[in-house]
């Protein structure tokens, strides 16, 4: 166990993912294993681990092998409170927890950062008997995918994001949870609509249905509007993604460069309690 020989890699058979067989992480792991996790993490863009256990400060200090933890911004809070800064409560039961139950939109996050975060590392404590998977969307082999004329138009463009939680304590359309010391407003920063991996140098299609705001570059507003509509649409279709039905003891670390994510709505009455610790970015080229 936690040799580099005795690894298994078993991609999923979507857009995207790979589970990791043969690691258990709760144990020390050599620095060569690290460095394919960290490989496999940019070539898969979302990896995950079943039936693991482990503490608060190894979760943290996993997280960290993939990136430094994101050191945030005066008044732009990316979800979490002031009372754990590093491992953010996700659950629709603790009083602490974010999110609710409720379906959540396909998004980045940290977007609306000027250096959107690099990827997130999840822990599944508590998972309910139905509902409430989550599901990625490859932004790569959206940008792939499209038209060469589009390629062409979009080349040079900008787009901005929205801070969904400026002036809101909740929001209903986010599950009901709860976002604490939201500011009123937040700046506005405008990053490349097709973004370059800065692992792996491939383009990404930086565009998300529930955070992306504005293009700019398009002098007419109406059909900068409608191309973000189509953008938003392209990068929504059901075979970009891959869908990750949780189980007690799964760790997964996704890559936030090129994904979006979405959750589906948790039934009433079940249990879900996650972990979740962040990884951050750079600005986006």
């Amino acid at each position: 166990m936690n040799r580099l020989r005795d690894l298994e890699i078993k991609p999923t058979q979507s857009a995207l993912g790979a589970e990791i067989i043969g690691t258990d992480l709760s144990q020390p792991m050599p620095g060569e294993l690290i460095h394919r996790l960290i490989k496999l993490w940019e070539k898969y863009h979302v990896i995950f681990f079943r039936g693991q256990s482990v503490s608060p400060e190894r979760h943290i200090q996993i997280s960290q092998w993939f990136g430094p933890r994101h050191a945030g911004y005066e008044n732009m809070p990316i979800l979490g409170d002031s009372t754990q800064p590093e491992m953010i409560t996700i659950s629709n039961v603790e009083s602490d927890g974010l999110l609710g139950g409720g379906y959540i939109e396909p998004h980045q996050d940290g977007a609306y950062l000027p250096t959107p975060l690099a990827g997130a590392m999840m822990r599944a404590v508590e998972v309910p008997e139905s509902g409430g998977d989550t599901s990625w969307s490859n932004l790569i082999l959206a940008y792939q995918e499209l038209p060469v004329m589009l390629k062409r138009k979009i080349r040079n463009l900008r787009v901005t994001a929205t801070n969904i939680y400026a002036g809101k304590t909740s929001r209903t359309d986010l599950g009901g949870g709860k976002q604490f010391f939201a500011p009123d407003e937040s700046p506005v920063y405008a990053h490349p609509l097709v973004r370059v991996h800065p692992a792996t140098g491939k383009k990404i299609l930086w565009v998300s249905p529930l955070n992306s705001e504005r293009i700019e570059g398009v002098r007419n507003q109406i059909e900068a509007n409608a191309l973000l509509d189509t953008l938003k649409r392209h990068v929504d279709q059901d075979h970009l993604y891959y869908r990750h039905r949780w189980e007690a003891g799964d760790i997964l670390i996704w890559d936030n460069r090129c994904c979006n994510h979405k959750r589906d709505a948790i039934p009433e009455g079940q249990r879900r309690v996650f972990y979740r610790t962040v990884i951050g970015g750079s600005r986006p080229f």
